[in-house]
C-alpha cells in the first residue's frame, strides 16, 4: 500500500516537472530596457580594432561613453522558448533597425531585415554594426547581454549593461 501511495504521488507531480523551463526568460533579459556596449572580446580579450592608435581608440572610447551611443533596444515578446519583435541601435551616426529572434533553449539569436541610415568611421562603431549583422548566440541576464557574432574565422563578443 505504501508503495502504491508512493507512486501516485509521483504520478502526480511529474507533470510539474515537465513542466519546469529549461530556458531563458528571454523577454526578462532581452525588453524593457536599453542595452550599452561596454566592450568586445575575442578569447576573452578585449579586442584592439585601433591597432595601437592611443589617439584612435581615446576617440573611441569618449564616443561610447556618450549615453545616447553604442546602444541596442529591443522591442516585442514571447512565446514559451523563442521571443522576437524588433530592434533599434545605434552607434554613433549610423543607425540600425530591423527584426530579433531569440531562442530561450539553444541560446541562438537572430537580428535580420536590417535597414540602416547614416554611417561611421570610427572603427568601434564599424565593429559594433559588423557585431549586430552577424549576431550568432546571446548569453545573459537582467542586468547583462552578451551577443556572440561570427568574424571572418573569429568569434567575437559584445559586452553590453543595462543603460
Amino acid at each position: 500500500m505504501r508503495k502504491l501511495l508512493t507512486l501516485l504521488l509521483f504520478a502526480t507531480l511529474l507533470p510539474l516537472l515537465e513542466a519546469c523551463d529549461q530556458g531563458d526568460d528571454i523577454a526578462e533579459i532581452f525588453t524593457g530596457k536599453t542595452w550599452k556596449l561596454t566592450y568586445i572580446t575575442m578569447n576573452g580579450q578585449t579586442v584592439d580594432f585601433w591597432n595601437g592608435n592611443e589617439a584612435a581608440y581615446n576617440e573611441s572610447e569618449r564616443l561610447r561613453r556618450q549615453s545616447a551611443t553604442f546602444t541596442v533596444t529591443f522591442h516585442g515578446g514571447d512565446t514559451e522558448s523563442v521571443a522576437g519583435g524588433e530592434f533599434n541601435a545605434r552607434a554613433v551616426n549610423r543607425t540600425i533597425n530591423g527584426q530579433w529572434t531569440a531562442d530561450g533553449v539553444s541560446h541562438e539569436l537572430r537580428l535580420t531585415d536590417i535597414r540602416v541610415t547614416g554611417s561611421d568611421t570610427d572603427v568601434l562603431a564599424t565593429a559594433f554594426y559588423n557585431g549586430l549583422q552577424n549576431a550568432t548566440r546571446y548569453e545573459g541576464d537582467s542586468q547583462n547581454l552578451y551577443i556572440y557574432y561570427e568574424d571572418g574565422e573569429t568569434t567575437k563578443c559584445m559586452a553590453f549593461h543595462v543603460q
